[in-house]
């Protein structure tokens, strides 16, 4: 319905569309942050964003596929910049994406086959973004051999794949999605950090992961936070052990209150993650008599 709305308010108005701008989102194509990839329709010649135009032919039966502005048929799409051809096949239908999420392997087996875009978007997330959501290891690593991209982010919050795994707690998924180089300090639009959310969800398995990959230990919440912080205060203990073991910084403070990890494991009775902070705090003799701080 919202396309319909699309192509009978251009079609009635059409100087509402710039000639440099996509007339599903009304955004201009150039200024952004990332470029889009602009596609041109064989129909009328009208240029899209391909995200768009993929929401877009995702609501309609691959077999009926119209175009957003004259409602003639579109195919064969061309992509602006390298010329390459894409036919109907190209833009996935709800069958993909809903395999995506079933874990219907044989269905996205038959997608790939046909050359659908596994990059494609759907409504807000990519076939990825689907399967990490689900923690399904299998199409994750389908998709992710099949060329899907591990750092694509949505738009409204950042989120990428991995932030997704992470912030569920599908371990599995969180292991092949750094070892396809997913970015491991992405910043999210709420300020998180992947170890921040791992920390405070108690996922010392992701942690662990993250540490080991080079995660960034003390990047912080606008407030100072820090992961470490946020596994103390939550009483994750693990989590917190192998931050501290991995040289997180026992003596940042929280910038709004003075508050500090041990400080506040003492506030909330945190036993086990206030004797870790001591232990790192207290100095040692080396063997020569000298004193060192761990």
């Amino acid at each position: 319905m919202f396309y319909l709305w699309v192509a009978l308010l251009t079609t009635l108005c059409p100087s509402i569309v710039k000639a440099d701008q996509c007339p599903i989102c009304l955004a201009d194509f150039h200024g952004r942050s990332e470029a889009p990839v602009v596609v041109t329709t064989q129909c009328c010649g009208q240029r899209f964003d391909l995200d768009c135009i993929s929401r877009c032919f995702a609501d309609q039966p691959m077999s009926s596929r119209r175009c957003a502005m004259c409602r003639q048929d579109p195919m064969p799409v061309v992509n602006q910049n390298t010329s390459e051809s894409h036919p109907n096949t190209f833009f996935p239908d709800r069958t993909f994406y809903l395999a995506c999420v079933n874990g219907d392997l044989d269905q996205v087996e038959r997608s790939l086959a046909e050359g659908v875009n596994v990059n494609a978007v759907m409504k807000k997330d990519t076939p990825l973004m689907l399967a990490s959501n689900e923690g399904d290891e299998v199409i994750v690593d389908r998709l992710i051999k099949a060329g899907a991209d591990v750092n694509t982010a949505r738009t409204e919050d950042g989120a990428t794949p991995l932030f997704i795994a992470v912030s569920r707690g599908y371990f599995k998924c969180v292991e092949l999605l750094i070892k396809d180089e997913a970015d491991l300090n992405t910043r999210f639009r709420d300020g998180n950090t992947l170890l921040l959310i791992a920390a405070s969800r108690g996922s010392s398995g992701s942690v662990e992961l993250l540490i080991k990959n080079g995660a960034d230990l003390n990047a912080a919440l606008p407030d100072g936070t820090t992961p470490l912080f946020l596994a103390v205060q939550e009483n994750n203990s693990s989590c917190a052990k192998l931050l501290i073991n991995a040289g997180a910084d026992i003596n940042a403070a929280r910038t709004s209150d003075g508050a500090t990890p041990l400080s506040i494991a003492i506030e909330m009775n945190n036993i086990d993650c206030a004797l870790a902070l001591i232990k790192a705090k207290t100095p040692k003799r080396t063997n020569e008599g000298y004193c060192i701080i761990l």
